[in-house]
C-alpha cells in the first residue's frame, strides 16, 4: 500500500512538472509572436526550456529509484524494432507539414505512440555515469541545435510577421517540445522504470503539451483576455474548426483541453493497465 501511495505522489509531481513545462513554452510562444517583449525575455525562456531538457531527465533517473533492471534476451531486438518505428514516426510531421501543408490531425497520436517506444525499450546502462553521459550527449546533439534553429526562426518572425510559420510549428511543437518529454521518459527508464511507465510518462506529457492548455496560458500568463473565438485553430495539430463544425469558442477549447488532460492523467496513472489487470 505504501508503495502504491508513493507512486501516486510521484505521478502527481510529474503532472505538476508537465504543467510547468507547458507554462514555459507558453511564455516562449508569446515571445515569438510579440517582438516588443525584447530579446532578454525571449532568451530567458528559451534558456529555461533548454535547461529543463537537461536537468529533468537526470532528475527522473533518481525519481525512478536509480535501480538496475535485469535485461532479457528480447530487449536488444525490441529496441532495434522501436528504432525502426521511431524513424517511420519522424516522417509523419515532415509529410504533413512540409509536403501536404496541413496539420497531421489524428496521425499525431500515431506519431506519439511510436515515439514512446524509444524510452520504453531503450537499453539501460548499468553505470549511472554512463546513463547521465548518454542524456548529456542526446541533449547536446538534439536539443541544443533545435534551440538554436528555433531562436533563428523567432528572429525571422519578428522581422517578417507575415512569414509562413510552418518551420516554427515544426521545430517548436513537432520536435523541441516532443524531445523534452522523450528525454524525461528515457531518464525514467534509465533509473529502472518499467517499459509501460516510461511510455506512459512520454505520452501523458506530450498530450498535456498538445491539449491547448498552452494556448490558454499564452494569454492568461501575460495578462491578456481570452480572444472569444479561435479561428487559427484550424492550423492546430488537429483541425479544431472541423472537429467542432465551427470556429472554436473559448468554451469549445476549454472542453477539448479538459478532455485531453483527463486522458493524459488516465495514461499517466496507468488507468488502462488497471482496467486490463481487472479484465484479466
Amino acid at each position: 500500500m505504501t508503495e502504491i501511495i508513493d507512486k501516486r505522489w510521484k505521478k502527481s509531481i510529474f503532472f505538476c512538472i508537465f504543467i510547468g513545462i507547458v507554462a514555459v513554452t507558453a511564455e516562449l510562444d508569446w515571445a515569438a509572436e510579440n517582438s516588443e517583449v525584447g530579446l532578454l525575455f525571449r532568451y530567458r525562456w528559451l534558456f529555461v526550456l533548454l535547461l529543463l531538457g537537461l536537468l529533468l531527465p537526470i532528475a527522473f533517473i533518481y525519481l525512478a529509484g536509480n535501480n538496475i533492471r535485469e535485461r532479457i534476451k528480447s530487449d536488444k531486438k525490441l529496441f532495434i524494432i522501436s528504432l525502426i518505428l521511431y524513424a517511420i514516426a519522424n516522417g509523419i510531421p515532415m509529410i504533413f507539414y512540409l509536403i501536404l501543408k496541413q496539420p497531421p490531425g489524428f496521425f499525431l497520436f500515431v506519431q506519439l505512440s511510436l515515439f514512446g517506444l524509444i524510452p520504453a525499450f531503450i537499453l539501460q546502462p548499468k553505470n549511472i555515469k554512463t546513463r547521465i553521459l548518454i542524456l548529456i550527449v542526446l541533449f547536446i546533439a538534439i536539443l541544443v541545435p533545435l534551440a538554436i534553429l528555433l531562436n533563428f526562426v523567432i528572429e525571422d518572425l519578428w522581422l517578417n510577421p507575415r512569414m509562413d510559420k510552418t518551420m516554427y510549428y515544426l521545430l517548436f511543437w513537432g520536435l523541441f517540445s516532443v524531445f523534452i518529454y522523450l528525454f524525461v521518459a528515457i531518464g525514467w527508464k534509465f533509473g529502472g522504470g518499467t517499459r509501460r511507465e516510461s511510455w506512459n510518462i512520454f505520452i501523458a506529457g506530450t498530450l498535456i503539451q498538445f491539449s491547448t492548455l498552452e494556448d490558454f496560458l499564452y494569454f492568461l500568463l501575460n495578462g491578456q483576455s481570452l480572444p472569444g473565438t479561435w479561428p487559427w485553430m484550424s492550423n492546430f495539430v488537429i483541425n479544431l474548426e472541423v472537429l467542432f463544425g465551427r470556429i472554436p469558442t473559448d468554451l469549445d477549447l476549454l472542453l477539448f483541453c479538459i478532455i485531453i488532460v483527463i486522458i493524459a492523467i488516465f495514461i499517466l496513472f496507468d488507468g488502462y493497465g488497471y482496467i486490463w489487470r481487472k479484465i484479466k
